[in-house]
């Protein structure tokens, strides 16, 4: 429904402008770049990041947590106790939006099982082990711990995310 939503909206604005022209440029293209713009701003919230083990803290504009269906959001690298892993999340305008992005992440991980306390799945994601669930408008993945210390290292970030 959001599809043609957005499709009706541009043809609409597009049929506004016929007949009107611009000197700096075609008015259809210029809406046709203004919509190619990402539909949510991806804010800077490396604060939420537990500093214990934490190496570095960014934020990307798209593919987070390596995977290209993701949009952008905040990433963080640790090393703690020899091991080294990845924690990171985007905020979504709404609850459903995380909900729709974590059905697409959970079908890219392969072996797959339901974590039913984080509402969530763990799997591999390529060669890495990964943990995602959604916590209210966040998808939150935790890439590269076995299932009880991406457990952990879950209820961790989970809290910073109220």
């Amino acid at each position: 429904m959001r599809t043609q939503t957005v499709i009706l909206l541009g043809v609409a604005l597009m049929l506004g402008s016929c007949g009107s022209s611009s000197e700096d440029g075609d008015p259809a293209s210029e809406q046709a770049a203004e919509q190619q713009k990402p539909a949510e701003e991806i804010r800077d919230e490396t604060y939420r990041f537990n500093k214990d083990g934490l190496v570095e803290a960014k934020v990307v504009q798209d593919n987070l947590c390596g995977q290209d269906f993701m949009p952008g959001g905040n990433f963080a690298e640790y090393e703690k106790d020899g091991k080294k892993y990845q924690v990171c999340f985007t905020l979504r305008r709404n609850a459903d939006a995380a909900m729709f992005l974590s059905m697409d992440y959970r079908d890219a991980l392969s072996d797959q099982k339901f974590v039913p306390h984080f509402g969530g799945f763990y799997g591999m994601a390529g060669e890495t082990p990964t943990l995602i669930f959604q916590k209210n408008k966040y998808l939150v993945a935790i890439a590269g711990l076995e299932l009880e210390e991406a457990d952990q290292a879950g209820r961790v970030i989970a809290g910073y995310l109220n």
